[in-house]
């Protein structure tokens, strides 16, 4: 699927269709600007639970998030291979591993945010700030989340 432009009418009019193609076409862009970095978006998603949450199971990460508890194990296994990530003994529970970003994983997830936000300003470049707003505030009311104004800062 092309992304260099525009869709065609009458596809350009159906609203379901546009909300589609927005999202695969964000998809895209940010997976591809994630490949030099040597990841995908969910090695970022996962990276971003870790840092918000550092030293929680596994267990805990996927009831977290919306992500399957065997694609959870996958790419924690994979970000501990690339170094990023290194699952620790829980001292007060030795069953229980706590998942964390190792310091080259954190300065990774610095560059990826970098990347993402960059990601968002191309997608949304033809919106000014108010319109933007506007529209993740109609998002998170057609995803069901309870839309709050952003807080200066």
């Amino acid at each position: 699927m092309g992304f260099d432009r525009a869709p065609p009418r009458p596809l350009a009019d159906a609203l379901g269709f546009l909300l589609s193609w927005s999202g695969k076409r964000m998809a895209h862009e940010f997976a591809s600007a994630l490949e030099p970095l040597g990841l995908r978006p969910p090695h970022f998603g996962v990276m971003q639970l870790i840092d918000s949450r550092p030293g929680c199971a596994q267990q805990e990460l996927v009831h977290g998030s919306m992500i399957d508890p065997s694609s959870m194990v996958r790419v924690i296994d994979e970000l501990e291979e690339m170094g990023l990530a290194e699952r620790r003994v829980d001292p007060a529970d030795r069953r229980r591993r706590a998942v964390h970003l190792s310091a080259r994983g954190k300065q990774k997830l610095g560059r990826a945010r970098e990347v993402a936000l960059a990601t968002v300003e191309e997608v949304l470049a033809p919106l000014d700030d108010e319109e933007r707003e506007t529209l993740r505030l109609l998002l998170q009311k057609v995803a069901g989340v309870e839309a709050r104004a952003r807080t200066p800062g």
